[in-house]
């Protein structure tokens, strides 16, 4: 079991030792604001939403401050001496690549140990125009399974797999109003069950109006074509009160932070969240039987994330509380599984 602490360990160093890097690297030359450059201001500025993250893992890094509209920190500081790039700006097509690592530790005879592993980027187009740009992200995720192996094993298999292709469409109307649509399609299994059991179709639809310069209202759904939760409403409030702080009030993953540190390349942020985690797969029992298996949780976290000027790497660390755990089958007649609570660590890269 211990390799995978010593997984996540390994990913948490390197990304302190890319930034590191980063701290030495001499400023590249000045970029030309492009096509793909407005693309990616169109998709993280001009909207003006918040990012839920990918409607089937919620978990996903929320737009930095540095492409936000007014209403939050446009730039975390000023770009270095000769610097001229736009906030947030990319050259070329791709424009996210983000690799995340969760473990959620066994504790206990009727305990369940997790661990996932994402990973997915992001490539943006003109749809028609680079003022409503169409994203598509696919995404490839594993989840081992550490099992008791006692009188109260659920039975699920040692490995699960959920990959998707998410297109997600954004654009800006009127001068306060913002809409983002995105569907999902995905096979969510254990490669042993292949029914169509394992396809599932997710998306969101959010609306998201801007009060003031400090404050914006979210409102809208997150379609996860799950059992046990099918459609999820989601929404609330975002209120920037000042540069240093960022309180998102919304359902289901609920985010207050505050920045403590800035210098000439980086800034750091500390908050406190909340998160509904779980999934849904098909998979094969022991006996040959095809089945649908969906596990949630509710998580309580506290993280630390690092964000650059411009162009660079983040990452993030977070630790939590992982409780009201529930492993379910829904085709065979299988008796609901309440794992014991645990904790839960996460290290993220992205650029």
């Amino acid at each position: 079991m211990w390799r995978i602490p010593c997984l996540v360990v390994a990913l948490v160093s390197a990304a302190l030792g890319i930034v590191r890097a980063d701290e030495a690297v001499v400023p590249l030359p000045r970029v030309e604001e492009g096509g793909f450059e407005r693309i990616r201001l169109a998709a993280l500025g001009n909207v003006r939403l918040a990012a839920f993250g990918d409607p089937q893992d919620l978990s996903e890094p929320l737009l930095p401050d540095d492409v936000a509209p007014p209403g939050q920190p446009r730039q975390e500081f000023e770009p270095p001496a000769g610097r001229k790039l736009p906030p947030g700006a990319k050259p070329g097509a791709l424009q996210q690549v983000i690799f995340t690592a969760t473990e959620l530790p066994r504790f206990g005879s009727d305990g369940l140990g997790l661990t996932t592993l994402d990973t997915s980027l992001t490539i943006g187009m003109p749809a028609p125009t680079v003022d409503s740009p169409l994203l598509l992200t696919p995404g490839f995720g594993t989840t081992l399974v550490d099992e008791s192996g006692g009188t109260m094993d659920p039975g699920l298999p040692a490995q699960l797999y959920e990959s998707w292709l998410q297109a997600r469409w954004m654009r800006k109307v009127g001068a306060k109003l913002g809409v983002d649509f995105a569907v999902a399609p995905g096979w969510y299994s254990d490669f042993a069950n292949d029914t169509p059991q394992a396809f599932r179709i997710t998306g969101h639809g959010f609306g998201a109006y801007e009060v003031n310069d400090d404050l914006r209202i979210v409102a809208g759904v997150i379609y996860l074509d799950r059992y046990d939760v099918n459609i999820l409403p989601a929404g609330g409030l975002i209120w920037t009160p000042s540069d240093d702080r960022r309180f998102e009030l919304l359902f289901p993953r609920p985010r207050l932070a505050w920045r403590m540190r800035e210098t000439a390349r980086a800034a750091q942020w500390v908050y406190l969240a909340g998160e509904f985690g779980g999934n849904q797969w098909a998979v094969r029992r022991d006996s040959g039987a095809n089945d649908v298996v969906v596990y949630h949780d509710y998580r309580l976290i506290a993280g630390w994330e690092r964000r650059p000027a411009d162009l660079g790497i983040s990452w993030r660390i977070e630790t939590g509380w992982v409780f009201g755990r529930l492993v379910e089958y829904y085709i065979t007649d299988t008796a609901d599984y309440r794992p014991s609570d645990t904790l839960m660590v996460r290290a993220g890269v992205w650029y």
